[in-house]
C-alpha cells in the first residue's frame, strides 16, 4: 500500500521546538510505518514549509492555498497524489484529490467550543474545515467521546468513524536513575516535592482555576508542594500568564516553559501527582504518560478524560475550585489512596501502545482500498 501521509503540524512543531498532540501522533505513526515497510509505504507531505531535515523524503507544497487552486485547475502541481493508493490527512489541511482520503479528527473544538480558538477568523475556518472533512471517505478519531461529537457537529455517519486510541511510548515505563532525576531537577531549579502540570498554556487547560484551587490548600501546603507548569504558551486570554506570574512571586508555582523529553520524564517520575483538570480534551495523552510513570493523576469528569482514566484517577468537576483543592489535599494526605492510584494507573497505561494504534490504523486503511 502506498500512502500519502500529512505531516504539516509535525514539521511546524519541529521547526518551533515543540510538537503538539497531532505532531506527536504523526511522529509515532511514522516510526511504526518505518518498522513495518512490508505493510505500508508512507510518503509524507506538507503544506507551506521548508525542510526542517534536508534529508527527509517529504513532498512539499508551497502553500495550501496554492495547492487548492492548482487542484481545481488540475495542473501538474497537484498531481502528486495521483501516484498513491490512499491519503491520510492528519490535520485540517485536507487534500482535494481523486484518491480516497481518510481523515484524523481528534476533537471538534473549533465547532463545539470556538471560544477556545484564538484566530479571529475561527468561525470561517471551522466551517471550511467541516466542509472539507465531510468529503473524507472515512474518519479516524481517538475516543468514543470524540466519535459522538464528530457525528453530531459534522453530521457524519458513525459507521464511517473508527475509534483508535493513542498510545504510550515505551520510554515512559522505563525508570530513570535517581542521579539523573536529581541532576535534571537541580538544573530546573526544583528542590522540593511538587505537583506537575504538562501541557500547552491556553484557556481550555483551565490553569487559572487550577492555580486558584492550589493556592487554597491549607497549612501553607501550596508552598510546600508548589505547582510546576511545563508547557509553551499557545495563547493567553489576558489572565493565565498573570496568574502564573503571581503564583511564582508567591513561591507556590514554578514555570518552566517547554521541556525536553528527558526533562518531561524526570518531572513525571519525581512529582507527587499530576493535576490535569482541562475543560475539554479529545483524549488526554498526558494522563496515560503520567500513569506509565507511576504518577497519580487528578483529572476532569468531562469530555474524554473519564473514558481514558476510568477509575485509575481522581475525577473532579473542573469548574469547582473547592473540589480540585480537596482532591489535591487527598493526594497529599491519603497514602493508601495514593498507592492505589499508582498501581491502577500503571495497569491502565499498559493497555495502550503505539503498536496497537498502528495495527488498528492499518485496518482502517484496508477498509478503503
Amino acid at each position: 500500500m502506498k500512502l500519502a501521509f500529512g505531516t504539516t503540524l509535525l514539521e511546524r512543531g519541529l521547526q518551533a521546538n515543540g510538537i503538539d498532540g497531532i505532531g506527536q501522533y504523526c511522529q509515532e505513526l511514522l516510526y511504526q510505518f518505518g518498522k513495518n515497510p512490508q505493510a505500508v509505504t508512507a510518503l509524507p507531505y506538507t503544506f507551506g514549509l521548508e525542510a526542517s531535515n534536508p534529508n527527509a523524503h517529504t513532498h512539499r507544497f508551497p502553500s495550501y492555498g496554492r495547492y487548492a487552486i492548482a487542484s481545481q485547475l488540475k495542473t501538474n502541481q497537484a498531481s502528486w497524489f495521483d501516484s498513491v493508493d490512499l491519503v491520510h490527512a492528519t490535520d485540517q489541511l485536507m487534500p482535494l484529490c481523486q484518491k480516497p482520503v481518510i481523515a484524523t479528527v481528534m476533537d471538534v473544538i473549533p465547532l463545539s467550543h470556538p471560544q477556545f480558538i484564538k484566530s479571529p477568523s475561527r468561525f470561517l475556518k471551522a466551517n471550511l474545515w467541516k466542509y472539507l472533512t465531510r468529503r473524507a471517505a472515512r474518519i479516524i478519531t481517538i475516543s468514543e467521546f470524540s466519535k459522538t461529537q464528530i457525528a453530531h457537529y459534522f453530521d457524519y455517519p458513525t459507521t464511517r468513524i473508527d475509534v483508535i486510541p493513542l498510545g504510550v511510548n515505551a520510554q515512559y515505563f522505563e525508570r530513570l536513575s535517581e542521579q539523573m532525576k536529581n541532576d535534571v531537577l537541580s538544573r530546573l531549579g526544583i528542590n522540593t516535592s511538587f505537583f506537575i502540570f504538562i501541557g500547552s498554556i491556553q484557556p481550555r487547560k483551565n490553569l487559572q482555576r487550577l492555580l486558584l484551587a492550589h493556592a487554597k490548600l491549607p497549612r501553607d501546603l501550596a508552598r510546600q508542594f508548589p505547582l510546576v507548569i511545563a508547557g509553551k504558551v499557545a495563547w493567553d486570554d489576558g489572565d493565565i500568564l498573570s496568574s502564573i506570574e503571581r503564583g511564582v512571586a508567591e513561591k507556590r508555582c514554578i514555570y518552566l516553559n517547554y521541556v525536553s523529553d528527558l526533562e518531561k520524564r524526570c518531572l513525571l517520575q519525581s512529582a507527587l501527582a499530576m493535576p490535569f483538570v482541562s475543560l475539554y480534551e479529545g483524549f488526554g495523552l498526558p494522563i496515560l504518560e503520567a500513569f506509565a510513570s507511576q504518577l497519580p493523576v487528578l483529572t476532569s469528569n468531562c469530555s474524554a478524560m473519564p473514558e481514558v482514566a476510568q477509575s485509575a484517577a481522581l475525577l473532579v468537576d473542573p469548574i469547582q475550585e473547592s473540589a480540585i483543592t480537596e482532591a489535591l489535599l487527598e493526594l497529599i494526605d491519603n497514602r493508601n489512596r495514593y498507592e492505589e492510584l499508582q498501581a491502577a494507573g500503571l495497569a491502565r497505561a499498559r493497555e495502550y501502545s503505539w503498536e496497537n494504534t498502528f495495527t488498528q490504523t492499518l485496518a482502517s486503511y484496508q477498509k478503503m482500498i
